[in-house]
């Protein structure tokens, strides 16, 4: 039996990341209820966010939660809200699982994928990547999702063909990989 109410999932973890879960906003123009000029920084508000619901399938452990009905599957809604200051949040349905200070690429692709990780996991997601890996993985996921999209569409009897290209080119990488690096004399 599914146990989702999509809209009261959605608004409860978007009121409370705004509230108090999302880090606050940098502003030099943040003030304390006495009117003081404050460091604190401000709330994040709705339009500054980026908000993604989908339904997934949860084991209660995954939740955290303890007992014999803990490696029950759920369906529930999960809510992902990205603020200002690049932290995110992860509620299923309406509970915050868990608050991510520095999200990876990897945080990125299973919000894309629709599958988070289970909480005891979730420091997988923390901490960026070097720049290179993340330019790399934006663009090599971008066009790999672009040639699949092609040939599942238009020409199917080709993806063994594809497929060899796509290995060919992973066994120049490997190959320039394991030779030793060339110094220079300086």
């Amino acid at each position: 039996m599914f146990n989702r109410d999509p809209i009261r999932s959605l608004t409860l973890a978007l009121h409370s990341a705004l509230d108090h879960d999302l880090k606050a906003v940098e502003s030099t123009l943040a003030y304390d209820v006495h009117g003081q000029h404050s460091s604190a920084g401000r709330r994040p508000r709705e339009e500054e966010c980026d908000v993604v619901l989908f339904g997934q399938i949860w084991s209660g452990q995954a939740l955290g939660l303890q007992g014999p009905g803990a490696a029950r599957p759920l369906e529930r809604d999960t809510t992902v809200v990205v603020g200002p200051e690049q932290d995110a949040c992860v509620y299923v349905s309406t509970e915050l699982v868990y608050h991510i200070n520095h999200p990876n690429r990897r945080f990125f692709l299973d919000v894309a994928a629709h599958s988070m990780v289970p909480k005891a996991d979730a420091p997988l997601y923390e901490g960026r990547d070097d720049p290179v890996t993340e330019a790399v993985d934006i663009e090599v996921s971008s066009m790999l999702a672009r040639l699949h999209a092609q040939v599942k569409a238009s020409e199917p009897h080709r993806a063994p063909l594809v497929a060899s290209y796509l290995h060919r080119c992973a066994a120049r990488f490997e190959a320039r990989a394991a030779r030793p690096r060339a110094t220079t004399a300086s």
